[in-house]
Protein backbone atom coordinates (compact mmCIF):
# COMPACT_ATOMS: atom_id res chain seq x y z
CA UNK A 1 0.00 0.00 0.00
CA UNK A 2 1.61 3.42 -0.69
CA UNK A 3 1.62 5.58 2.05
CA UNK A 4 -0.05 9.54 1.17
CA UNK A 5 3.41 11.17 1.74
CA UNK A 6 4.30 9.34 -1.81
CA UNK A 7 1.60 10.84 -3.51
CA UNK A 8 1.70 14.37 -2.48
CA UNK A 9 3.18 17.39 -4.83
CA UNK A 10 6.37 18.63 -3.49
CA UNK A 11 5.97 22.45 -3.27
CA UNK A 12 8.53 22.75 -5.83
CA UNK A 13 6.94 20.71 -8.88
CA UNK A 14 3.89 22.96 -7.93
CA UNK A 15 5.22 25.74 -8.16
CA UNK A 16 7.33 24.57 -11.51
CA UNK A 17 3.89 23.69 -12.54
CA UNK A 18 2.47 26.96 -12.09
CA UNK A 19 4.95 28.48 -14.12
CA UNK A 20 4.77 25.99 -16.70
CA UNK A 21 0.48 26.88 -16.66
CA UNK A 22 1.21 30.49 -17.17
CA UNK A 23 3.78 31.12 -19.73
CA UNK A 24 0.95 28.01 -21.57
CA UNK A 25 -1.59 30.61 -21.09
CA UNK A 26 0.67 33.79 -22.52
CA UNK A 27 2.18 32.45 -25.63
CA UNK A 28 1.40 32.37 -29.27
CA UNK A 29 0.79 29.24 -30.87
CA UNK A 30 3.57 27.26 -31.64
CA UNK A 31 5.87 29.17 -29.27
CA UNK A 32 9.12 26.75 -28.54
CA UNK A 33 9.41 26.64 -24.29
CA UNK A 34 11.96 29.08 -23.35
CA UNK A 35 15.06 28.06 -22.05
CA UNK A 36 14.81 29.19 -18.80
CA UNK A 37 11.66 26.38 -18.28
CA UNK A 38 13.46 23.83 -19.35
CA UNK A 39 16.34 24.60 -17.14
CA UNK A 40 13.78 24.25 -14.42
CA UNK A 41 12.74 21.14 -15.81
CA UNK A 42 15.91 19.74 -15.75
CA UNK A 43 16.83 20.12 -12.55
CA UNK A 44 13.71 19.15 -10.82
CA UNK A 45 13.94 15.74 -13.15
CA UNK A 46 17.34 14.68 -11.34
CA UNK A 47 15.84 15.32 -8.48
CA UNK A 48 12.37 14.03 -8.88
CA UNK A 49 13.02 12.26 -11.73
CA UNK A 50 12.09 12.55 -15.41
CA UNK A 51 8.46 10.65 -15.48
CA UNK A 52 7.37 12.35 -12.18
CA UNK A 53 8.66 15.29 -13.68
CA UNK A 54 7.80 15.38 -17.15
CA UNK A 55 3.78 14.18 -16.25
CA UNK A 56 3.78 16.97 -13.87
CA UNK A 57 4.72 20.15 -16.37
CA UNK A 58 3.20 18.17 -19.22
CA UNK A 59 6.39 17.86 -20.88
CA UNK A 60 7.34 14.64 -23.45
CA UNK A 61 8.99 12.28 -21.49
CA UNK A 62 11.47 11.64 -23.83
CA UNK A 63 12.79 15.64 -25.18
CA UNK A 64 13.41 15.96 -21.28
CA UNK A 65 15.31 12.71 -20.67
CA UNK A 66 17.66 13.80 -23.69
CA UNK A 67 18.13 17.17 -22.17
CA UNK A 68 18.53 16.19 -18.82
CA UNK A 69 21.33 13.85 -20.56
CA UNK A 70 22.74 16.12 -22.31
CA UNK A 71 23.18 18.16 -18.85
CA UNK A 72 24.95 15.57 -17.34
Amino acid sequence: MVGRKSRELPSVLSQARERFREWRQKRQPKTRIPEPLWTLAVQLAGVHGVCRTASVLGLDYYALKKRLAAAD
